[in-house]
């Protein structure tokens, strides 16, 4: 134990060096690496299209589908309030004080195009370089091109994916972010790299940055890295990373808002998620508190983006200036707290209705909003239907009902999308299944084969449940979730073939005498 403990100081003169030459010798590392990366790539490219030629199909009609979409609706879609806030931020160079300005960072470095189509073909050749990243590294983790492909398709051909990446919205670029850093922490056999942790550190800073639902996807590759034990240095670049780029948006944030601050809207999003359930006469309020009470009986309640935005009695209209928030934010805190029930309750119901294979057709708002996210056609007389954004960004505001136009591919995508959208059922049935298969002889598996199926399924089934319990109900929240859940489904059934493939050990009484032969070794973790 003596020994134990004085090897560190033994070894410390030496680990400075070691330390100073990982460091200095990694750009050389690189610089070889991609050499030889492209090198292979260029002698090999004939028989690895003729080994993935389904997987380069799949991106054919991937790609077909996207320019089908960009020539029938051009130049974008537009959600009217989140796209006007982004754009016009872009322009002002102004942080919102409602959504984060991440994606504003995105369209300002493009405003030099002089045209929206230009942000939307980044969305939509990112979409399919996210599908080709995610089979590359389910390849690389052993599981067969069948599955692989099988995970990989839903994100070339989802119908709502393609649709947001035609949006000017930061769900596209918000999905790429954290599916990347999440692959990047897995990527390597062993351990990460400082330089993997330090860009999905930056990866991660810029999700956060966003959207919102950035801190709480931060906090699972932080987790992860804490269980997995992977070092100060790996860990400290990643957190390093993280924290300037955090802290540079605070210190700027504060420098045009005077606080410290990702936004100042933040308690008014939660206070309308009570105001369904709360109950103003079991809580002891503020009389300024108390004037934040629905005034409609319980049974009579309207939605709750309805009390944030909905004219001229809501949050947005009553209570325009920031300093609120805090009021807002103590009366939510107040609610949840003394209602503690009713809050979980309706955190269930409304991540059901999430979940629902098919919407409600009671539920007008979310039907509504479902069909905001399908491909639009002229003869849709429903209110529920996209703006087309301007070709020139200047112009900063919409230019009319998407199904204002007419052009013949309308039709058939929007037929396509009626049939071809994945439900966020997806995503809890695979967290369902990661889930189960984590059973499975628990014992039979390292620790981090248990831990990467995990960390992917419940970040995506984590985000959606964060987002109806701090935000509104929106069928689009869950699709940065789809590539994640399929990620974590994957490496859960790789698991549990290596799981199944590997003999379970058989404890014999101490009076029968061992067997003479020798034991048969099966090779684990065969997936082919």
């Amino acid at each position: 134990m003596t020994g134990t403990s004085e090897r560190p100081a033994a070894k410390s003169p030496a680990a400075l060096p070691r330390l100073r030459a990982r460091v200095t010798g990694t750009p050389a590392r690189l610089r070889a690496g991609t050499t030889e990366a492209l090198t292979y790539l260029r002698d090999n490219s004939g028989r690895l299209a003729r080994t993935h030629w389904l997987l380069l199909a799949l991106l054919a009609a991937g790609l077909l589908l996207r320019v089908l979409v960009m020539v029938g609706y051009a130049p974008a879609f537009w959600y009217h309030g989140d796209s006007h806030s982004y754009l016009g931020r872009a322009f002002r160079e102004v942080p919102d004080v409602i959504r984060p300005y991440g994606y504003s960072f995105l369209i300002e470095a493009l405003l030099p195009f002089g045209t929206t189509r230009v942000v939307v073909v980044l969305q939509h050749v990112a979409g399919l370089a996210l599908a080709a990243v995610v089979y590359v590294f389910l390849q690389r983790k052993g599981l067969s091109r069948t599955v692989a492909l099988l995970a990989t398709a839903p994100l070339v051909l989802d119908a709502r994916t393609v649709a947001l990446e035609h949006y000017l919205l930061a769900e596209t670029l918000f999905t790429v972010l954290v599916t990347v850093g999440l692959l990047l922490l897995c990527w390597r056999r062993d351990n990460p790299g400082w330089l993997l942790c330090a860009i999905a550190g930056a990866l991660f800073g810029w999700a956060t940055v966003t959207r919102s639902i950035g801190l709480v996807a931060l906090a699972v590759p932080v987790l992860y890295l804490l269980i997995r034990r992977i070092g100060w240095l790996r860990l400290a670049a990643f957190a390093s990373v993280v924290g300037l780029i955090l802290g540079g948006y605070l210190t700027w944030y504060h420098q045009h808002h005077g606080q410290y601050s990702f936004g100042t809207y933040g308690g008014r999003f939660l206070w309308a998620r009570t105001t369904t359930f709360v109950d103003c006469d079991r809580l002891t309020l503020t009389d300024a508190e108390r004037r934040l009470c629905p005034t409609e009986p319980l049974d009579e309640r309207r939605p709750a983006d309805r009390y944030l935005w909905g004219g001229a009695r809501s949050a947005n209209h009553d209570y325009a200036g920031r300093e609120y928030d805090e009021l807002f934010g103590t009366f939510a805190r107040k609610a949840i707290l003394g209602q503690p029930l009713d809050f979980a309750e309706m955190v269930v119901v409304e991540t059901g209705r999430i979940l629902r294979p098919v919407p409600d057709p009671a539920d007008e708002r979310t039907v509504c909003l479902t069909e905001v996210w399908e491909f639009p056609v002229t003869e849709q007389e429903t209110r529920c239907r996209p703006h087309m954004a301007p070709d020139d960004p200047e112009y900063r505001n919409y230019t009319g009902l998407a199904t204002g136009n007419r052009h013949p591919l309308m039709e058939p995508l929007h037929g396509y999308s009626r049939v071809a959208t994945v439900p966020a059922t997806a995503v809890g049935l695979a967290f369902l299944l990661v889930l189960a298969l984590a059973l499975v002889r628990p014992r039979a598996s390292t620790l981090r084969e248990h831990l990467e199926p995990l960390m992917f399924a419940g970040l995506a089934i984590g985000m959606i449940v964060a987002s109806v319990g701090s935000s509104v109900v929106d069928p689009r929240y869950s699709t940065p979730s789809l590539p994640l859940a399929l990620i974590g489904a994957a490496l859960a059934w790789r698991r549990f073939r290596a799981v199944r493939s590997t003999p379970t050990t058989v404890t014999r009484p101490a009076t029968e005498p061992a067997p003479t032969r020798e034991p048969q070794i099966v090779a684990a973790g065969a997936d082919h």
